[in-house]
């Protein structure tokens, strides 16, 4: 078993001081780097951390109930979005319209304002003027309305800034450069959507115009994103989309009447004067391409013939495949109703960006890990609720953000043999720019409490739970709460239970054929524990991931070409020694 002092916070900067250095070289799988980019001009590697999903789209594996992995992640949106209450449909939109990084500032619990006022934190993208005490916003579903602030309130909401209006730093500038620009390096979810959403076969990296078939143009292609259904027609044809795979698990769903078959509901297809006679003369219309008003109205768009008309793509949004996925009114006038090939669901941006942010807030406020987390868990359930996504798309959205914040925080960090550099030193810039972001918001937080350290803070407003002292009391003091999501207890009401996030990470998608996998640690993850077990070596915070990570076996968690990231339990593992399944060495005190 561990040393307690093993669990404890550091204190002073010693602590954080790296152990001695090793000269063995990085594996290459999984890499240490990953290439990834917004720009539909370049390829990207990234989807290789989730590409398992192609077999799930081809195969639809059954799952220990028996059901169709695919058929069962899309009945959960049906499910979940059908008995949503009125406060999950707020929540729903709330953090379907508040920027990511704003959204989950909460997650920091008695610390949110204190943060929020240190680092400039606004409601739009204009920083405050000078030093403002700031709260964070809580919105009503009539804050939302057109007479109100709005559908888009909140949407430029932003985390932080460097420097106040008047031109002085904040106070947090070193964590807001941290927030905005290292964590958020190459964090784009956008290569992954446009590979899945018009998958051709191959998640090999492609860069336009070369593609993987020849004369074939690339799912990275432009002409994908610049398509548009009013404005810009002719902008695809039959033959830009007759490469796309028809997933296998369509055949679950009923094929809208205006497409005929489920070719023609994935692809698109091309309207011939007979398709007009048939339709009485009048002009060719179909579900969800159109434009929908307020109050969620919807007028299609008209298509003659001679006209494409686009299919949903191969990895569409939970709306797009069901009627029965009951999107909140508030929200049908921010649908793409032009363009479903642009729009893909798979994986979800606003999950990806909102564990990168809680991940980075995190590694600066480590005594709020676990609420940050829960936070980042909450907002991708409630992509699900607001039926813009399926859980899939949810769960990726964390493999993804988690294996690039652990890449971006390890490349400034370590050298290229895997030797953790000086980071109080500050001859090494980027490790030194982490190190002061963390010790200054240490600082600052303490500060702005009156009281010596953030623990002591957190103890003065109640936030705080000691590591030795956790009352294990099995859900006897739970709130009543029922959860339709799992047939049971939603564990998240009780902040002593890692059950509601565990199931979060799987939604209960546990496929038939029991896979014995290892658990497979990747080299840069350990640094996402650095700021949280500054005592422990690399190689004993490596172990406490691989003690607390999830068995294999569940849909997307395993079988990806890079391994690894979707298995890591990271509310598990920042608990410490309450949560392992092994023993762990003890780690050696300084």
């Amino acid at each position: 078993m561990t040393s307690p002092k093993f669990w404890k916070y550091a204190t002073l900067g010693a602590a954080l001081l790296p152990s001695l250095a090793h000269a063995d070289s990085i594996p290459s799988t999984p890499p240490v780097n990953f290439t990834n980019s917004s720009s539909a001009s370049v390829g990207s590697t990234i989807v290789n951390i989730l590409d398992s999903y192609t077999h799930l789209m081809q195969a639809d594996p059954r799952l220990r109930n028996g059901a169709g992995v695919m058929e069962q992640n899309y009945l959960t949106v049906v499910r979940m979005t059908q008995e949503r209450t009125p406060a999950q449909t707020l929540a729903a939109i709330h953090d379907d319209r508040t920027s990511q990084p704003y959204s989950v500032l909460n997650g920091l619990g008695p610390l949110t304002s204190s943060f929020m006022t240190g680092i400039g934190s606004s409601t739009t993208a204009t920083p405050p003027a000078s030093l403002t005490p700031t709260s964070y916003q809580v919105t009503t579903l009539q804050d939302y309305d057109a007479s109100a602030h709005g559908i888009n309130y909140l949407n430029s909401a932003t985390i932080g800034f460097t420097a106040f209006g008047d031109g002085t730093a904040t106070p947090l500038a070193e964590a807001a450069t941290f927030l905005n620009t290292t964590i958020r390096n190459n964090a784009s979810t956008e290569p992954p959507k446009r590979t899945f959403e018009r998958y051709m076969g191959s998640t090999t990296p492609v860069v336009n115009p070369a593609s993987i078939t020849s004369g074939v143009i690339s799912p990275l292609d432009a002409r994908y994103g610049n398509y548009n259904a009013v404005s810009n027609k002719a902008g695809l044809s039959v033959a830009d989309t007759a490469q796309f795979v028809v997933p296998t698990y369509f055949s679950s769903f009923a094929v809208p009447v205006a497409y005929y078959n489920t070719l023609n509901w994935v692809r698109g297809f091309a309207v011939t004067p007979a398709l007009v006679a048939a339709n009485g003369g009048q002009p060719i219309t179909v579900p969800d391409v159109g434009s929908f008003d307020a109050s969620g109205n919807f007028t299609p768009v008209q298509f003659g013939a001679g006209d494409f008309v686009p299919g949903i793509g191969t990895a569409p949004r939970p709306f797009r495949l069901s009627t029965k996925v009951k999107v909140p009114t508030l929200l049908w006038q921010i649908a793409n109703g032009t363009n479903p090939y642009g729009d893909g669901a798979f994986v979800s941006g606003h999950t990806n960006l909102a564990y990168n942010q809680a991940l980075g807030l995190a590694f600066l406020v480590p005594q709020q890990f676990e609420s940050l987390l829960v936070r980042a868990a909450d907002l991708g359930n409630n992509r699900i609720f607001a039926g813009m996504h399926a859980p899939l798309d949810v769960i990726g959205g964390r493999i993804e953000a988690t294996a690039i914040v652990a890449t971006n925080i390890y490349g400034a960090l370590y050298g290229p043999f895997g030797n953790r550099l000086d980071w109080t030193n500050s001859a090494n810039a980027s490790a030194y720019a982490i190190y002061q972001a963390h010790m200054k918001t240490q600082k600052y937080l303490a500060q702005s409490c009156g009281t010596s350290t953030v623990e002591e803070c957190l103890k003065r407003t109640g936030g705080h739970r000691d590591d030795d002292d956790r009352d294990h009391r099995d859900g006897r003091d739970r709130r009543d709460g029922w959860d339709h999501d799992r047939d049971g207890f939603d564990y998240n009401l009780d902040p002593d239970d890692i059950r509601g996030y565990t199931y979060r990470m799987t939604y209960g998608l546990a496929l038939a054929a029991s896979m014995k996998l290892p658990e497979t640690v990747p080299v840069q993850a350990q640094v996402l524990l650095l700021t949280r077990f500054p005592y422990a070596t690399d190689e004993q915070r490596t172990e406490i991931l691989r003690s607390t990570a999830l068995p294999a076996g569940f849909a997307l968690l395993d079988g990806n070409t890079w391994d690894g990231w979707g298995r890591l339990n990271l509310y598990a593992a920042v608990r410490g020694h309450d949560s392992f399944f092994r023993a762990v060495k003890a780690a050696t005190g300084q």
